[in-house]
């Protein structure tokens, strides 16, 4: 890792929402790697994720505290108390067509954890998680799109609360993915209105990840999208029919990312793109069978599902962060992130 001043010294107390879940734990790794301490929020006690961390890296570095949800100013400021970042990753992952059942919550959750951070003057550092669906939603073989740092998915939150937008079986989970990245789009805006406005002591930037793949840290942890993955080896292909092809990223590079968001002194006010390469789900099943070659239960490839050919500007910075910090040339492959994940035959 480079020699770089840091915005937050090592063994600075970081925050992490969310702590047991799949890319938070694998930030939550990065983070005591690199030398600072973690204390991590559960809605539950988690005694498997304390003995993991303690285990791995001694006692006293990784810590966690009950924070049951985030509509309490008051809670989360208690859980913020005397540490110098905050890494808000925890999120309401509902799936609904009502947009007004979640965005609102999405949101009010978001600006309580920066009103939290705003009265707590130790903090200097806020990054906020964030998704590929905040900015745009693939649609195969659509050619002509560029995403950039300025980049908003309008069209999901338009079509999230289009009334008009039919309600049969065939376009429900269409609807259902609109309200969802509705959801993300307008509770990562909302932190950043709030933080123009406000204008806090502390900086705020933000990771946009793609479909994340790679190693799950623990049997405990559900493993979000890579879950998806993983299903496809016992014949389990919804995801298939509900995720069109995107761009894909390796979960250990998504968390130093995020590492690099508390680190690096000259990222501020930014958004991070961790977007690694273009994939289709027919590519994901020739990986799926290369490594597992006996398998039985692995669906038929979709035909001409065509590819996401959109073109990612900011991915470039995101690279130059990972080289500047560790000397990583380009992204991990996703063939190596799912093998990571899937493990020895």
């Amino acid at each position: 890792m480079t020699k770089i001043t840091l915005a937050l010294p090592l063994g600075s107390l970081i925050l992490v929402t969310g702590a047991n879940g799949y890319i938070a734990s694998q930030v939550i790794n990065e983070l005591l790697r690199s030398g600072y301490r973690v204390r991590g929020t559960v809605r539950g006690e988690k005694p498997w994720l304390n003995q993991f961390f303690e285990e791995t890296y001694g006692r006293n570095k990784f810590t966690t505290c009950i924070l049951p949800g985030f509509h309490d100013v008051e809670l989360i400021r208690h859980a913020l108390h005397g540490v110098d970042g905050v890494l808000h990753l925890a999120g309401d992952i509902s799936i609904t067509e009502n947009p007004q059942d979640v965005i609102p919550l999405s949101i009010r959750s978001t600006v309580n954890v920066l009103e939290a951070a705003y009265l707590q003057p130790s903090i200097r550092r806020v990054i906020i998680g964030s998704s590929s669906m905040a900015v745009y939603t693939s649609v195969p073989n659509r050619e002509g799109v560029q995403i950039t740092e300025h980049s908003w998915n309008d069209e999901a939150v338009q079509e999230a609360f289009d009334q008009s937008f039919p309600s049969n079986n065939a376009l429900q989970w269409k609807k259902r993915l609109a309200t969802y990245a509705a959801c993300k789009t307008e509770a990562e805006r909302a932190a950043w209105n709030w933080v123009r406005e406000h204008r806090p002591l502390f900086e705020l930037n933000v990771v946009v990840a793609s479909f994340t793949v790679g190693e799950i840290l623990h049997q405990e942890i559900g493993g979000s999208t890579m879950r998806w993955v993983k299903d496809l080896l016992e014949g389990k292909q919804e995801v298939i029919a509900l995720v069109p092809p995107k761009w894909f990223v390796d979960v250990e590079d998504v968390a130093r990312l995020y590492t690099i968001a508390v680190m690096d002194p000259s990222v501020r006010m930014e958004r991070v793109f961790a977007f690694a390469e273009p994939h289709n789900w027919t590519e994901i099943l020739q990986y799926l069978r290369w490594l597992r070659p006996d398998n039985q239960s692995l669906p038929k490839a979709p035909e001409n599902e065509g590819r996401d050919y959109a073109e990612i500007l900011p991915r470039k910075r995101a690279e130059e962060l990972l080289f500047r910090w560790y000397e990583q040339r380009g992204w991990t492959p996703i063939q190596t992130s799912i093998a990571r994940a899937i493990g020895p035959k």
